[in-house]
């Protein structure tokens, strides 16, 4: 079931202002029951010695997954998703926040983890410099956003009027006044219309698989030693794996914001997700 919102859908640096128009998809568990087939599956992260009722192995350990601050690109509502832009001051500005309210909350991060881009970089590096972490970040390729094909760096609102098109609806208006709107159609469908064109493009599924294979390998090796990770990605694939790993998405009308944090916890080869798209931190480091 879904409901008719104001909404702000945020892709990767493409902004495009819809009133009166749904989440769909990436919402809440109930409406991925009606989500089509090419949605991504929800997968089940219990570890056979949990099914069993043995305890799972390993020491705990917290995900902070958290979404780059504001870049150039994302100010100027240019598509990107392996396209890069550094910071802008605001974004800057939410990352030392971020930072500062972590250090205010008593978090002490044993690892740090960001995508291989400078946004991400950058915001990792800024945010822990607000903390007592002498550690290396480690860049992986994996927590990259969304591929975009063809469309990368170009206007958000002429992709969006494509995919509007590929979908059977007369503009990019029609379709995010369409209570059905369902935004892993839109997804796949950005991906058929980068058919031949030689580049890159990615569905919600792909995306959540490798996001969701670097999540396990950093929370498996941090699960010797146990304690808190930071991790830097991009909204689509944040909200592609918390989709997978069974998150509640029904409040993320606006998509996920700039430097706001959900906590994943992880043992045993096991998730539980224990916030989602929390602006709290950066809140509480802007006071």
């Amino acid at each position: 079931m879904t409901s008719r919102r104001l909404i702000r859908i945020a892709a990767a640096g493409t902004v495009a202002v819809a009133a009166m128009c749904s989440l769909a998809a990436f919402s809440a568990p109930t409406a991925l029951d009606t989500a089509q087939a090419a949605a991504p599956t929800k997968i089940d992260r219990a570890s056979t010695a949990d099914k069993a009722g043995q305890k799972p192995k390993g020491k705990t350990v917290t995900i902070y997954l958290t979404r780059h601050g504001e870049t150039m690109l994302n100010a100027l509502d240019r598509v990107q998703g392996w396209s890069d832009s550094p910071l802008t001051d605001e974004g800057r500005a939410v990352a030392e926040h971020l930072g500062a309210g972590l250090a205010e909350a008593g978090v002490d991060f044993e690892a740090a983890y960001s995508a291989d881009m400078v946004r991400h970089f950058e915001t990792a590096s800024i945010a822990l410099g607000e903390l007592a972490y002498s550690g290396d970040i480690v860049r992986d390729e994996r927590l990259r956003e969304i591929a975009f094909g063809k469309y990368e760096g170009g206007d958000g609102l002429e992709m969006w009027n494509d995919i509007a098109v590929e979908l059977g609806y007369a503009d990019v208006g029609e379709m995010f006044s369409d209570e059905a709107f369902d935004m892993n159609a839109a997804l796949e469908a950005m991906a058929r219309l980068n058919e031949g064109s030689g580049l890159k493009a990615e569905t919600p599924g792909e995306v959540a698989d490798r996001a969701l294979a670097a999540l396990d390998d950093i929370a498996a090796k941090q699960s010797k030693k146990g304690g808190d990770v930071l991790v830097v990605s991009s909204g689509i694939t944040i909200i592609a794996a918390l989709d997978a790993l069974g998150a509640d998405l029904s409040e993320v009308v606006e998509g996920i914001e700039n430097g706001a944090v959900s906590e994943l916890q992880y043992r045993g080869g096991e998730w539980k997700v224990l916030t989602v798209n929390d602006l709290g931190y950066v809140e509480a480091g802007a006071n």
